[in-house]
This record gives structure tokens, sequence and C-alpha cells, in this order.
């Protein structure tokens, strides 16, 4: 698939946007989350996790500074669950957890991002924010992305760019973390595997430096005395059946692997990532004995 030929814009239904305000947020959320929240700023945003106390992931995330506090862009199968497992450790910390419920999140791809982007002049890891919208730099090796954030409904510059622009079947904001392999946790698959079998290290998601945090021993013995045997890898087939948990086999059926996220249909091919073994991403996949394309 030529990814450089794609453009355009949708709503993203299935991201939530959570904030986390209150006086004691920052050092509460640096006990909770794979990275080192003290560097997260008014313009630079940073990947992270959560995971259980065995260091299995529940959530990945965005996160960038808003008023008082953090605002973390999730997936929304699981925002539920994560809000509920995060309050469970607030005690007597001033924190306050809340959905935003009145935002809304879109994605851009192509060349009206690239657009956005050089007039709002964002690097890598970049964004900015004003009193009724958030832009965020997505872009990725394939193709300029932003996600911009509506905080307020009557923004006529916002309203007014989607008006212009070509309406896509597809969720621009999922097809882009598939394309960064940043996954988006299911309720099927959370709590399955720790952060390095899903890109958080290539992404900066982890710090090794910061102190404590829920799963950091699991996370951080991985990082300086094991080697992950498997990784997630974006995968492209031609099966609308090809779902979560499905079992990826090699030629002769030996499992070596699983399929991780729904498959997100882009045209005529469809996209999905998987979990597999190192020691077989040269071989021939099968997935419900569909071939499966490593890209």
């Amino acid at each position: 698939m030529n990814f450089k030929e794609l453009s355009g814009y949708s709503i993203d239904e299935n991201t939530t946007c959570i904030q986390v305000s209150g006086e004691d947020s920052q050092k509460f959320l640096q006990g909770q989350f794979s990275n080192d929240i003290t560097e997260v700023t008014d313009s630079i945003y940073q990947y992270s996790s959560y995971s259980t106390n065995q260091g299995k992931v529940i959530a990945i995330f965005r996160i960038l500074k808003n008023d008082q506090g953090y605002l973390l862009l999730l997936n929304t199968d699981v925002a539920k669950y994560f809000v509920d497992r995060l309050s469970m450790y607030i005690l007597m910390s001033k924190v306050v957890i809340e959905e935003q419920k009145q935002y809304k999140v879109y994605g851009i791809l192509g060349e009206p991002a690239e657009n956005i982007l050089s007039n709002n002049k964002l690097k890598e890891n970049e964004y900015n924010k004003s009193s009724s919208k958030i832009i965020l730099n997505n872009k990725n090796k394939y193709l300029p992305a932003v996600t911009i954030i509506k905080t307020k409904s009557n923004d006529s510059e916002v309203n007014e760019l989607l008006q212009s622009l070509k309406n896509t079947s597809y969720n621009v904001n999922e097809l882009v973390d598939n394309l960064l392999l940043l996954p988006r946790i299911t309720m099927t698959m959370k709590e399955t595997y720790i952060p390095q079998v899903l890109n958080l290290e290539d992404l900066n998601g982890i710090n090794y430096k910061k102190g404590c945090y829920t799963g950091q021993e699991i996370v951080a013995r991985t990082h300086y005395l094991g080697k992950i045997k498997k990784k997630i890898f974006l995968l492209e087939h031609n099966s609308k059946d090809i779902s979560i948990s499905d079992k990826i086999h090699d030629i002769n059926g030996e499992l070596v692997g699983e399929i991780f996220t729904p498959s997100q249909k882009i045209n005529n091919t469809f996209l999905s990532t998987g979990i597999i073994r190192l020691d077989c991403i040269e071989k021939d996949v099968y997935a419900k004995k569909t071939i499966l394309k490593i890209i």
C-alpha cells in the first residue's frame, strides 16, 4: 500500500480524553506511568503506559499538559477500566480524574496535515493549544498527520478546515497509531504483554532513569537482564475475518504469534497489528489461512 497517497480527515470516536488534575497530579502520575512525567511540557507531549504490578500493559496513551493538570488520549474501549484502576491508588492524594466528554477528537493526514504542521511550526512530539483547540504533530515515516482536539465546539477555524477536506471512510488516528506501532489496547488484549513487546521502548515511552512506578521492577529487569523474544508488527492482508486474538502460524502450522488489534480497512486492504516471535519475521506467516505481509 502506498500510504503517501492518502489524504483527508475523520472524527475519532474511539479516543477518550482523560483529565488528571490537582496539586498532587504530577507526583501521583510519576508513580504510576512508565515515562518521566516531568518531561512533559506546555509544547512537548510523550507516549507512556500504565501497567499491572507484573508489568503487563493496561493502557498506552499520549499525555500532555492541560490547564492545571494533564490530558491523556487513550483507546475508548479500555478507558473506563483504566480510570477505575488508576483511581484505586489516589488514596489521600489531591488528584481528580475525569473524562472530558465535551472534547471532540479529529485526525488529518496527507497534504492538509503538512500545511497545518508548517503553519504551526510543530516538530516531532510537539503540540500547541489555544482556548478552543489542541493540535498535535503525529507525523510518522510514512506521511504527515495531526490530531486536533476541539475543546470548544464553536472553533470556526477548525470547522471551516474540516468542511474543506475529504472525509475518509476509516479512522485516521487509528491508521496513524498503526503506522507508529502504537497499539490501541483493548479489553480483550489488556494485561497480556510488557511495554517493550508493544514498542514503547522505540517510541521513547519508557524512562529507565526515573524512580519507582507500578510494574517498574519487571520492565527494568527485562531491559537490563533480559531479551524480548517477540514484538508487535504492522500486518497487511486481504481478509475482513481476521480479528483480535486470532493465532498466527508459519507454513508448517507452528504457532508464532497472535493478532493484537482489530483489522482496519484502508481502500481495498486490511491492516492489523500482531505480536510475532522475532525468529519468525523472515518466514511466511498466516492467520485463518490468510497470508500476512509484515510491513
